[in-house]
């Protein structure tokens, strides 16, 4: 790798799974130190079983304010800096308008979007003391076009989209940069949760891959690769992105 990170410390939220793991793997391989952050801590724990100097593991929900602060805290006492936030924790909240509930519309919020608020604001202190830093926030392509059953969850999304582009105007005169990465369907494990629930899983593979121009689905390398160009200096005249990741999804019907 090319050691882009080297004496920088991020912080990576949903790190047991997916993105976030293949992010924190990614992380150190490129001579970050990192904390990874996860509500799933067992999974956490069992995942990074070999974790080095580099690594701090933190079991912490970011739908509770003091689980974000915690993940911040443990970077600035292990490592006592901060220079990388990825926010990627998030959840799948399927449903038409009329099927979604009270319940199934604050789960769509707590985790996509008040978790990535609690966490930068959370952060954002440290980095204006640094006097820059970089905020990298996971959403989706289905903030940025429609989709079928996914009022909730595009709506949650769709807040993190603006506010990553509050944020980026906002801190641009701190140096803060403030990005996003707007992934199609993903292959991890959430995406082959929803599939278990098909009668015919390999079709609906196979039709959700159909709907991205390139053929397939999306790898957590390739979403992982993305964030961390926009959270490097090889992206450091971007700010206020809203990066679509997704095979050319958002340009069909």
């Amino acid at each position: 790798m090319s050691g882009r990170f080297e004496g920088r410390v991020a912080v990576v939220t949903g790190g047991a799974r997916g993105v976030g793991r293949r992010a924190v793997e990614l992380l150190l391989q490129d001579g970050a130190s990192v904390v990874a952050g996860d509500r799933l801590g067992d999974e956490l724990s069992a995942v990074f079983a070999t974790a080095g100097r580099a690594l701090e593991l933190v079991q912490a929900d970011v739908r509770e304010r003091a689980g974000c602060e915690r993940l911040i805290d443990a970077a600035l006492s292990r490592f006592g800096r901060l220079d990388v936030l990825f926010n990627n924790a998030g959840v799948t909240v399927r449903g038409a308008v009329e099927e979604t509930d009270d319940e199934l519309w604050n789960e769509a919020l707590e985790t996509n979007l008040r978790g990535v608020f609690y966490c930068c604001r959370a952060a954002v202190p440290q980095m204006r003391r640094q006097n820059g830093g970089s905020i990298v926030n996971n959403a989706s392509i289905n903030a940025i076009r429609g989709n079928v059953d996914l009022t909730a969850y595009s709506a949650a999304k769709g807040g993190v989209v603006a506010m990553t582009r509050a944020l980026a105007t906002e801190l641009a005169p701190a140096g803060i940069r403030v990005n996003a990465v707007c992934p199609g369907t993903i292959d991890t494990p959430m995406t082959e949760e929803y599939l278990a629930t098909s009668d015919r899983p390999d079709e609906l593979r196979e039709a959700l891959a159909r709907k991205h121009p390139l053929g397939r689905l999306a790898t957590a390398d390739d979403v992982a690769h993305a964030a961390l160009f926009l959270a490097s200096d090889d992206a450091a005249f971007i700010t206020g992105v809203a990066l679509p990741v997704d095979g050319g999804r958002h340009l069909g019907s």
